[in-house]
């Protein structure tokens, strides 16, 4: 079982239709994109993925097409939390079946649980299965932190291996690291500040913006772990940093699909209720992406020869 590490993309989910209909072709041609660019895995319903806008069987339908469209060329992580557990132990089996390397299994619920009810259910989600599972803290956007004391515990289930943490506090690494024996291991969540997360010791990058700039977010990955070269980093980083800002700024699902329209490769649009930036939003987006040198000439023709 090879470790996961490095930037894992976090895709949207390629649309048709006003949102309404799953772009099978889309996704394709995305996960052919992001692989030529050089990131070292691919994550379908993340946060950016829209996990909580599909329903299970249009999620069984997007894991499966998207572990034929990898081929093997790296490893495809599914995100199957969902609102109860019988759904998310379902969706992990289905993914673990269908050829996922892992499962990403973030909290969705209307009521708070407590530690011991998250730790019932991803106990019962990782003994559903046998490959790895990631939890997903993301408290931000599902009310519920998942904590070092909560994560040890977590720890001592043998197939629980890793952690995406948007939580923004960068010393909380330290603090999963020394909870947990250093058995999970951590992957940055918080794209504006990817840097600090990866030069303090994170085992890769989970990374929405991936979507708008793979080979930036892979550079800066190489840059900072694989050639501990924190000097390039931090000027890649520098380069990149208004992108991941405007992600967390203006929603990272809204940014993702318009940027992708920007770049030449339109990947439709979110599912309703959300919507698409304004044009006022497209526009500051627009020279973002200029200031970061994403819509050179050569590089917006490439995206529109692989779209």
């Amino acid at each position: 079982m090879s470790q996961w590490k490095g930037v894992y993309a976090f895709i949207v989910t390629p649309t048709k239709h006003d949102g309404e209909a799953i772009d099978a072709d889309g996704l394709g041609r995305l996960i052919d994109h992001q692989i030529a660019e050089g990131v070292h895995g691919i994550v379908v319903f993340g946060s950016t993925g829209g996990i909580g806008s599909f329903s299970e069987p249009e999620r069984e339908s997007v894991i499966d097409a998207a572990v034929r469209a990898a081929a093997g060329r790296l490893p495809v992580v599914a995100g199957t939390g969902a609102m109860t557990t019988a759904e998310a132990v379902r969706l992990s089996k289905f993914a673990e079946k269908a050829g996922a390397a892992g499962i990403l299994v973030v909290p969705i619920t209307y009521w708070k649980p407590t530690d011991d009810e998250l730790f019932e259910h991803y106990r019962r989600v990782a003994a559903a299965v046998s490959v790895p599972v990631a939890v997903y803290n993301n408290p931000g956007l599902t009310g519920v932190e998942i904590l070092p004391p909560l994560l040890r515990r977590l720890s001592e289930i043998d197939n629980i291996l890793y952690l995406k943490d948007s939580n923004k506090d960068i010393s909380r690494l330290a603090a999963v690291r020394e909870a947990t024996d250093d058995k999970i291991k951590v992957f940055h969540g918080v794209d504006a500040t990817s840097f600090y997360g990866l030069i303090g010791g994170a085992q890769g990058w989970m990374a929405g913006s991936s979507n708008i700039a793979p080979r930036l977010c892979a550079e800066i990955y190489d840059a900072a772990v694989t050639a501990r070269d924190p000097d390039r980093a931090a000027a890649l980083f520098e380069r990149f940093r208004p992108v991941g800002e405007f992600m967390g700024a203006k929603g990272y699902i809204r940014v993702a699909y318009a940027a992708l329209e920007l770049l030449g490769m339109p990947m439709g649009v979110p599912r309703r209720p959300l919507r698409p930036l304004g044009e006022a939003d497209r526009e500051s987006l627009r020279l973002v992406l200029e200031k970061a040198r994403l819509l050179d000439r050569g590089r917006h023709d490439e995206a529109r020869r692989t779209g």
